[in-house]
C-alpha cells in the first residue's frame, strides 16, 4: 500500500533526478567546521514557535508554526521505517517552546499532508530531498499561544537562523545564528517540472530535520525553507533544504488564504536579547543602538532581534557547543 495515510496532492511531481546519498537521520556528521549553536531560551518569541515534532513510535524531529493550527516539517518524519507505514495523525504531537520537559503548548495531528512526489521507500538522495516536506494541521490552534512565522522567499544575501532540537542536545533549542546560505536553484523534478533546493552551511544534525531556516525582514522572522538533509560523502559537508516556494501553496490552501504575516503578540524577549548582546560583546541594549546608529524604542519589542542577528550575521563568533 503506497499510502497509508491521507496524501496532499497539491503538486503532481514526478521522478529521477541526481545521485548522490544524503542522510538526514543516521549521522551527526551535519556541523560545518566549528559548532557555532546557541541555546535560546524557549518561552520567548520566536523560538517557541518551533517546536518538537514527536511520534508514539519513537523518535523525533524538529518542526515551526506557520499558522494558527498550521505546522510545517519533513516528511520523512511521519515515517515510521521499522512499521513500514506513516504514523497515524493521532499519534504526531506538536511540542511547541519545548524545554527539558515543560513547553509552551502542544496539539496533536489532526491531518498531514504530504506532496506525492516523496518516495518514502527511495533512498535518501538530492532528488528525494526535493519532495521531503510536510505541512502537519495541529487539532488545536496553538498558533494564537506561540505565535507564528511568517512565509517568505528569501534571496542569498539575508542574515539566516537555523533553529531546532539536535539530536545530540534534543531537550533544548539551539539555533545558528546568521549561517550560510551558498545556492538555491532550481532542480528537474521530472515532468517538465523544476523545484527549488537550498544549499546550506547551517549547523544542523539529526533531529534538526524539519527546522526552520529563517530570517528577519523589517524586524519580523519569516521561514524561508526547512532543513530535511546532510551530505555523507560530499566535502565540505552541506544542508539540503526545502525553501518555501515549493510548499507555500499548501499552506495558502490549508490556511484559507495568503500565508499568516508574522505573530508573535505581546512577548516578552529579555532572555534572547541578553544572550544575544552578550555574544556580540554589549553590556546592554543602548550601547548596542548607539554602535548601529539607530535609536532606541522606549519597549524593546522583536524587532531588535533582527538588528541583533543581522549583526551576528557580519561578525565572527568563537566556537559554542550547546550546553542542555
Amino acid at each position: 500500500m503506497r499510502r497509508l495515510f491521507i496524501v496532499f496532492a497539491l503538486i503532481g511531481f514526478g521522478s529521477g533526478l541526481f545521485s548522490g546519498p544524503l542522510w538526514a537521520v543516521e549521522i551527526l556528521d551535519g556541523i560545518k567546521g566549528r559548532d557555532d549553536r546557541m541555546v535560546m531560551p524557549s518561552d520567548e518569541y520566536p523560538w517557541r514557535a518551533i517546536g518538537r515534532i514527536n511520534t508514539e513510535t519513537g523518535g523525533h524531529c524538529t518542526g515551526v508554526i506557520v499558522g494558527p493550527a498550521l505546522v510545517v516539517t519533513a516528511a520523512h518524519c511521519l515515517y515510521d521505517k521499522r512499521k513500514a507505514w506513516y504514523v497515524p495523525a493521532s499519534q504526531v504531537h506538536f511540542v511547541a517552546g519545548f524545554r527539558d520537559g515543560k513547553f509552551a503548548a502542544h496539539s496533536v495531528a489532526k491531518n498531514y499532508f504530504i506532496p506525492n512526489g516523496y518516495d518514502e521507500l527511495a533512498k535518501p538522495s538530492q532528488r528525494t530531498a526535493l519532495f521531503d516536506w510536510a505541512i502537519v494541521q495541529l487539532a488545536e490552534a496553538i498558533g494564537y499561544q506561540t505565535g507564528w512565522l511568517g512565509v517568505r522567499t528569501a534571496g542569498l544575501d539575508e542574515n539566516f537562523v537555523q533553529a531546532g532540537y539536535s539530536k545530540d542536545s534534543k531537550t533544548v533549542l539551539t539555533a545558528h545564528m546568521g549561517c550560510q546560505v551558498l545556492s538555491q536553484n532550481k532542480r528537474d523534478a521530472g515532468d517538465g517540472k523544476k523545484l527549488a533546493q537550498m544549499v546550506h552551511r547551517c549547523d544542523a544534525v539529526p533531529g534538526d530535520s524539519g527546522s526552520p531556516i529563517f530570517y528577519y525582514h523589517d524586524g519580523k522572522p519569516y521561514l524561508a525553507a526547512i532543513h530535511v538533509a546532510t551530505t555523507k560523502k560530499q566535502r565540505p559537508v552541506t544542508g539540503i533544504a526545502v525553501p518555501v516556494s515549493t510548499f507555500i501553496r499548501g499552506i495558502t490552501q490549508l490556511g484559507g488564504g495568503a500565508p499568516a504575516e508574522p505573530e508573535g503578540g505581546a512577548t516578552h524577549i529579555t532572555q534572547s536579547v541578553q544572550i544575544l548582546l552578550g555574544h556580540l560583546g554589549y553590556a546592554d541594549a543602548q550601547a548596542f543602538y548607539t554602535d548601529m546608529g539607530l535609536d532606541r524604542p522606549e519597549v524593546l519589542d522583536y524587532a531588535i532581534m533582527g538588528h541583533l542577528i543581522e549583526a551576528m550575521g557580519g561578525m565572527p563568533r568563537a566556537s559554542q557547543s550547546p550546553q542542555p
